[in-house]
């Protein structure tokens, strides 16, 4: 039966479970005001009464005869035994001496059929004065508790409990948005956001939802446009390649210029597969903290990959200004997917200078080519566009990728000296 009640329970939503809960501490307040507080009380209540019992003594010692209301007596002495003319109002006559056989000590209490009595008792060398009186002042005296304080305390706890459900309800509510924000992320809704005015731990939770909603939404977005700029990359290749065995076919061209074209068509796809396999691991190895920076030398990979594109623009004037250790974290792939996608865009925009200088921080390539939009320039890293000779393509947003996944800083910027363009530069601050 517990184990089907705490199941129960566990199953609940918050705002049920926050009911129940303050239901449940409002009866336990409750039951705790009408039985456990009165009987707290009691000690307090029994000092009173033997205060009380105590008051008449000297006077009961001076005049017999008289009685309090609240107050019955027994006077016994060598003439006799007197009580007083209310004592009948508690006990019978006949008790007179069961009474004086139970009292001991100077006051306490007794119980005789289903009341309880209290006595204070003076005893001299010849006299005994007991007085008595019964449970009625305290009955009294919680019906009075009952009509004055417990109503106060009542409202009170009602009160404090109302502010805690709407706290509560409050409380859940905003978790609600915050799970509601979650289950959005299910759905793929990456835009619906949520605010809160409260500083406080449920802020802190949204703060973290809505920080991983905006890594999944940045994710998403730079996937939706890889696979589009890959669309794109790929398509041309693909087009050309068909073009070529078409014409071929068709004797409009020999076979061996067909095959050169081809040739070099595929290794523009081979290159391009290269660059998204090669991103996509190191993707998956940070996601999954897999990933493990090493330190590569450069060097040799800027000398190699210069060399290379020498052989493309033999017309251009190739610089390359190593001034500090070269050693960089990542991985020697990686570096090479950098290093080959921002000269391969270089080469293409290059007027007649490329140059490469390396620091202890940065590194800065350079072309003089023409001036870039500067529209073109936000939108190039994560978009596909058409450059001024034609496309900046695929390479650019990988490389900006990467430096984003090693918290690099990846940036174009026109170069002007009194309002004329020189050139076009790229840096990657380390």
């Amino acid at each position: 039966m517990k184990n089907k009640i705490i199941n129960y329970v566990k199953n609940l939503d918050l705002k049920r479970q926050l009911g129940y809960i303050i239901v449940f501490s409002l009866l336990i307040s409750l039951i705790s005001l009408i039985i456990i507080l009165p009987n707290l009380l009691t000690p307090f209540y029994e000092k009173n009464i033997y205060e009380l019992l105590n008051q008449p003594l000297s006077f009961i010692e001076s005049n017999t005869d008289s009685s309090s209301n609240n107050i019955a007596f027994i006077v016994k002495n060598s003439t006799g035994t007197y009580i007083s003319s209310n004592f009948e109002d508690y006990f019978n006559t006949k008790k007179v001496n069961l009474i004086l056989k139970i009292v001991r000590g100077n006051q306490g209490k007794f119980i005789i059929g289903n009341r309880t009595y209290y006595y204070s008792m003076d005893t001299s060398d010849d006299e005994k004065i007991v007085t008595l009186t019964d449970d009625s002042y305290i009955k009294s005296q919680r019906r009075m508790l009952n009509l004055t304080i417990f109503p106060v305390v009542a409202i009170t706890i009602f009160i404090e409990t109302s502010l805690l459900a709407i706290w509560g309800n409050t409380l859940v509510n905003r978790i609600s948005k915050v799970k509601d924000k979650v289950d959005n992320l299910d759905n793929k809704d990456y835009d619906h956001k949520f605010k809160f005015k409260l500083k406080d731990e449920v802020d802190s939770l949204n703060n973290s939802v809505e920080y991983m909603r905006k890594e999944i939404n940045s994710k998403e977005e730079y996937k939706n446009n890889m696979f589009q700029n890959l669309s794109h990359e790929l398509k041309t290749p693909i087009s050309v390649i068909s073009s070529y065995v078409e014409a071929a076919n068709d004797k409009v061209i020999t076979e061996t210029e067909a095959l050169k074209t081809i040739e070099d068509e595929i290794k523009v796809l081979a290159n391009d597969v290269n660059m998204i396999l090669e991103l996509n691991k190191l993707n998956f190895l940070k996601d999954n903290n897999e990933y493990k920076d090493e330190v590569v030398d450069i060097t040799e990979l800027l000398k190699d990959l210069t060399e290379k594109y020498k052989m493309q623009r033999r017309d251009v004037d190739w610089g390359l200004d190593i001034q500090d250790e070269n050693v960089r974290r990542g991985t020697y792939d990686i570096w090479k997917v950098i290093i080959d996608n921002i000269y391969g865009n270089f080469v293409v925009y290059a007027d007649k200078i490329v140059k490469v200088t390396v620091t202890k921080n940065k590194i800065t390539f350079y072309n003089d080519g023409e001036k870039i939009d500067e529209k073109l320039i936000k939108d190039i890293f994560t978009q596909y566009k058409k450059g001024i000779k034609g496309k900046f393509g695929l390479g650019l947003s990988i490389v900006a990728r990467i430096a984003e996944l090693h918290h690099y800083r990846f940036r174009l910027e026109n170069i002007e000296d009194n309002g004329q363009i020189q050139g076009l530069r790229a840096i990657i601050e380390l």
